[in-house]
């Protein structure tokens, strides 16, 4: 969200638009399936916010993930990025990944990138399980 100052310095007129610090709230829980984390993200997943949240990928007990963007209003490049490299990681250590609950906004990142083709990406965590235990019995 951006604050929009006005000064008037006789003419013209100019506006000031500072951008107000966003914040993400990252709750993280155990999975259904053995060694797999949820983590549910609240709040724009941008450069300014990717940090806690890729420091919490990084932990050595975090092996498969399921990524709950349902509370992610928008997504940056940065926020991509994360995603993008953590799928990567996952796919080198055997280990299971999964996004859920994408807004239509969210998803059009996807799309416009073609990481939507890439990336496991589910309607519900309940649908991402169960393409987790369908995996694991094939």
């Amino acid at each position: 969200m951006a604050a929009v100052t006005e000064y008037s310095h006789s003419d013209p007129v100019v506006f000031v638009i500072m951008r107000t610090m966003d914040t993400m709230e990252v709750e993280q829980e155990a999975g259904a399936s053995p060694e797999v984390t949820v983590f549910r993200l609240k709040g724009p997943f941008v450069l300014g916010t990717m940090f806690e949240f890729q420091r919490a990928l990084r932990e050595p007990e975090v092996k498969g993930v399921l990524i709950d963007l349902s509370g992610v209003p928008y997504i940056d490049s940065a926020g991509l990025g994360v995603l993008l490299g953590h799928w990567s990681h996952t796919q080198r250590g055997g280990h299971r990944y999964a996004l859920v609950g994408m807004s239509e906004r969210v998803h059009t990142i996807f799309e416009i990138t073609h990481t939507d083709t890439v990336l496991p990406i589910f309607a519900t965590q309940a649908e991402a399980e169960a393409g987790f235990a369908a995996a694991a019995s094939a």
